[in-house]
């Protein structure tokens, strides 16, 4: 399932920014010729620390799996349940979602016992 504003951001890309002369059928594509897919997780990866670099962003480790969880957290921060995020992420295994949970932070202080003194 897609989120209506994603579903747009696809449907704007495919329209007018996407190469037209496409000889894939993998969604995300090279911008420079030859247009084929995208060849490993690395091409994600700098495209996404660019763009970091270019807002000021530093951290350690940048890429599409620090994007993932990233926003598994924040939506389990915001208290979407463990089953929607796990629909959303595309789990077979609802017990997948047990690395964002550990991220989740503010999910954590909430639940968190008190030290006893």
């Amino acid at each position: 399932p897609l989120l209506p504003a994603v579903a747009k951001a696809l449907a704007d890309y495919l329209h007018g920014g996407r190469p037209m002369d496409t000889p894939t059928r993998h969604l995300f594509v090279q911008m420079h010729v030859p247009f084929g897919p995208l060849a490993a997780s690395s091409a994600i990866r700098h495209i996404v620390a660019k763009h970091a670099r270019v807002a000021g962003i530093s951290a350690p480790f940048l890429g599409s799996h620090v994007l993932r969880h990233s926003h598994a957290a924040r939506q389990l921060d915001l208290g979407t349940t463990p089953r929607v995020v796990s629909e959303l992420l595309g789990h077979r295994d609802p017990e997948s979602l047990s690395a964002y949970v550990r991220i989740a932070t503010e999910t954590l202080r909430d639940i968190a016992l008190p030290v006893p003194s």
